[in-house]
């Protein structure tokens, strides 16, 4: 082990210590306040993600009652199961599982990167690029702190959401399928597709980064991956059914999100254009709403195909601002994978316009939902304005890095007009 790479563990492991002190003292120290806040919140908490919703869930299973019968609760019957076992021990404990779900996060992530690095190492680099860091494999450290320290993670994980297992399912289908185990990248994208529904489409990169790694075609890889995916979303509604004595979970937690039922406040699209809207148009706003999160999966990974990772880390960011009920928690999902691509942050044009969107959303959409909600001075158009330029922050910063990719492509491609200004006509 070279010394670069001790040191890189060593900062590593206080990394995660910090991490996990900021987490569990922040849990320990303001628990009242936690779970009176946070866990209420509509920017943290949605009807799928919920952690008082899973409360719920639990209580009416725990009295004799089919927890899906209250109409309140929206959340797969494995993580039901797994929470009546976490509830038998202080709820400290329930803070310390969603603290080692994001400690996993973020070591995932530092793999990711590492093998991304060892993968691009006989790849077309800029001149630039190659003197820039030539530890860069071993030196990662700070993917890993980029996650632990992002608030959108810290809030997320204190507010206890869901949304934490799905996208730990998520990294570590991108982290197995990058090792090249095809089961397992089946396994975990079937998991996150079972627990959120929309990861599905992440099938499609996942598939690319077995192909690229194994050297075999596309369609074998794709022919062999997709049993193996049928299989295991069979066997996780199967083992549901088994639990829950009823195929019941379906529509209560699948049919909410497609079919947006709930219309609590979220910080996404949906919610509001749904309670505006006429009975009559709701089945096509429905279809085309649905569809739109779908219809970029495919042109992004063949735009994409030789970086099927990057086209997985855009699927995310799709996903986390297109989905029926999105929260921060998304956010914070491919804002963590974006640093894997540190070689495009020179190339992106809106930094400081985004970051000032989203703190200037993250400032204000509390204040307007306080306006809205408890003070009675403001009104739903308040706060779906806020949310409104939260989505248009998030849709620059995809843009943006889109661009950046396309822009290095171009330069590796075209050195010698590198420096150079493009302009179409």
């Amino acid at each position: 082990m070279t010394a670069v790479a001790k040191t890189t563990k060593r900062t590593t492991l206080y990394v995660v210590l910090v991490g996990v002190v900021l987490r569990l003292g922040l849990a320990f120290f303001f628990q009242d306040a936690i779970k009176d806040n946070l866990t209420t919140r509509v920017e943290i908490a949605t009807p799928v993600t919920s952690y008082k919703r899973l409360t719920e869930g639990l209580y009416l299973a725990q009295n004799g009652v089919a927890p899906y019968d209250g109409g309140v609760f929206h959340q797969a019957p494995l993580l039901l199961v797994l929470f009546q076992f976490a509830r038998r021990l202080p709820e400290l404990f329930s803070y310390l599982l969603y603290t080692i779900v994001d400690v996993v996060i973020a070591l995932e992530l530092q793999k990711i990167s590492a093998v991304k690095e060892l993968l691009y190492l006989n790849k077309r680099k800029l001149e630039a690029e190659a003197k820039e860091n030539p530890n860069a494999v071993e030196e990662n450290w700070l993917i890993s702190a980029l996650y632990l320290f992002n608030p959108y993670s810290v809030l997320t994980s204190l507010a206890r959401s869901t949304i934490v297992f799905t996208n730990l399912c998520v990294i570590l289908a991108f982290s197995t399928s990058l090792r090249g185990n095809k089961f397992w990248s089946m396994f975990w994208v079937a998991m996150a597709a079972y627990l959120s529904f929309y990861p599905i489409m992440l099938v499609f990169p996942v598939v690319m980064i077995l192909a690229q790694g194994s050297g075999r075609s596309l369609k074998a890889v794709a022919l062999s991956s997709a049993p193996l995916l049928v299989v295991c979303l069979g066997a996780l509604l199967g083992v549901s059914y088994l639990l829950v004595g009823s195929w019941q979970f379906i529509p209560a937690t699948y049919g909410v999100i497609l079919f947006v039922s709930d219309l609590t406040p979220n910080i996404g699209l949906f919610w509001y254009f749904f309670i505006e809207l006429f009975e009559q148009f709701r089945s096509f706003f429905l279809l085309v709403f649905q569809f739109h999160v779908f219809v970029f999966a495919l042109p992004v990974c063949i735009r994409f195909r030789e970086h099927p990772l990057f086209a997985g880390t855009i699927l995310c960011g799709i996903i986390g601002i297109f989905k029926s009920y999105p929260s921060i928690g998304d956010a914070s999902l491919y804002l963590g994978l974006l640093p894997v691509y540190h070689e495009l942050f020179k190339y992106m044009r809106y930094n400081f316009l985004v970051a000032n969107l989203f703190l200037y959303s993250s400032a204000l959409a509390p204040i307007f939902w306080h306006l809205w909600i408890y003070q009675g001075s403001g009104n739903a158009n308040f706060f779906y304005a806020i949310t409104l330029v939260y989505g248009v922050g998030q849709i620059i910063l995809i843009i943006d890095v889109t661009y950046a990719m396309l822009r290095r492509e171009f330069d590796l491609d075209h050195p010698e007009h590198r420096t150079k200004l493009l302009l179409q006509k």
